[in-house]
């Protein structure tokens, strides 16, 4: 077994690392292989079960942001979907009162650009967050 020492680890990292991937796991289960494959043949094998593996895999992103609670008017609310779509930020919940009330989850950057555009852009009323939590992006 010493000389095949790094032909399932190694390579498996060396496909995370070139895809700038962290916090993932790969598992690759060997039936066959070990010195009829010869170390060469091995690191092949891992390198190509990996690649394989991302390659079928959807990536996602984790941000930190928050949960927000947000309050807006009837004329408004279509600008403010267009705009939500448009920048890739998931509305989580909406009720119809008064005024129209929408839970939201943003990352620190979309929620900087919106209070930043929310003067030109979407007119919020009224913007409060609920709490911190982590964001998927796709």
């Amino acid at each position: 077994m010493g000389s095949q020492v790094g032909t399932a680890g190694s390579p498996i990292l060396n496909v995370l690392e070139r895809n700038n991937l962290s916090n993932v796991l790969i598992i690759v289960t060997r039936y066959f292989g070990g010195i009829l494959l010869g170390t060469g043949g091995l690191v092949r094998a891992y390198t190509e079960a990996a690649t394989k593996a991302l390659s079928i895999s959807t990536v996602v992103e984790e941000l930190e942001g928050e949960e927000v609670e947000i309050k807006i008017d009837y004329p408004n609310f279509e600008k403010f979907k267009y705009y939500c779509n448009k920048n890739n930020i998931k509305i989580i919940k909406t009720e119809y009162n008064e005024l129209i009330t929408i839970i939201l989850e943003l990352t620190k950057q979309e929620e900087k650009k919106m209070l930043k555009d929310n003067s030109n852009v979407i007119n919020i009323l009224n913007f409060r967050i609920i709490r911190n939590k982590i964001i998927r992006k796709q």
